[in-house]
């Protein structure tokens, strides 16, 4: 598991600073997850941060934020950019190693993670972390499964390269940024809708499930609070 978490912060380390140097796109369903968010939140927990672009926009949410990257370029390039927002804290790290007080956060929130974690022991670890009530968003990528998520995916390619050409002036990353998500992306098994449902079903009962266009999904649960 040590090995496997080195070339993910080894991956992401290389990707922070093409991102520095080339920019990026963003990701298009940010705006969809920040309206999930509590409208009253005292303590908020992000997972994976990268760059700290979502952090940013949970800033006028939540009056705290701790925000977890396993990368040391990821959180040096977010706390770069955040030196305006005194509410939100850059922690480096694993995020099954760190020690995280029980019901303590009023929203968590996991972009592009999950599928990096031992599924059980991540989202037990997330439960654990968020108080009675609190909401717990996991984005994700989705795998393909059956003729009609082959046919969506081959819709989203022009669309994806549409929205990239509006955002960054060109269809495609340059080659190198590429290069680098590919060579991360060799190997990783990514949940199928079924297989979401049948996570939802075991782990987080109740939750709301969300297939999007670009290859993302969104679950969204409310954890009960006392009786």
């Amino acid at each position: 598991m040590k090995m496997l978490t080195d070339e993910i912060r080894e991956d992401f380390d290389r990707i922070a600073l093409l991102t520095e140097h080339h920019g990026g796109a963003g990701d298009i369903y940010h705006n969809y997850v920040r309206r999930h968010l509590p409208s009253h939140c005292e303590k908020a927990l992000e997972i994976g941060c990268g760059t700290g672009e979502f952090t940013r926009l949970m800033a006028a949410s939540a009056q705290t934020i701790v925000a977890i990257d396993l990368s040391p370029q990821m959180i040096r390039l977010a706390q770069q950019q955040s030196a305006d927002y005194p509410n939100i804290e850059y922690r480096l790290g694993d995020f099954l190693r760190l020690s995280l007080p029980a019901e303590s956060y009023d929203c968590i929130v996991s972009l592009a993670t999950l599928h990096h974690l031992p599924l059980e022991q991540a989202l037990l670890k997330m439960k654990d972390a968020l108080k009675p009530d609190g909401v717990l968003i996991i984005h994700d990528l989705i795998a393909d499964d059956g003729i009609i998520d082959t046919g969506i995916s081959a819709l989203a390619y022009p669309i994806s390269a549409a929205r990239r050409f509006w955002k960054t002036g060109r269809p495609r990353a340059p080659r190198e940024v590429r290069e680098a998500w590919a060579a991360h992306g060799k190997g990783e098994v990514y949940l199928t809708l079924n297989e979401i449902r049948e996570m939802c079903r075991q782990y987080l009962p109740e939750a709301k499930v969300k297939r999007h266009l670009l290859w993302r999904y969104t679950v969204v649960w409310h954890k009960r609070g006392a009786v």
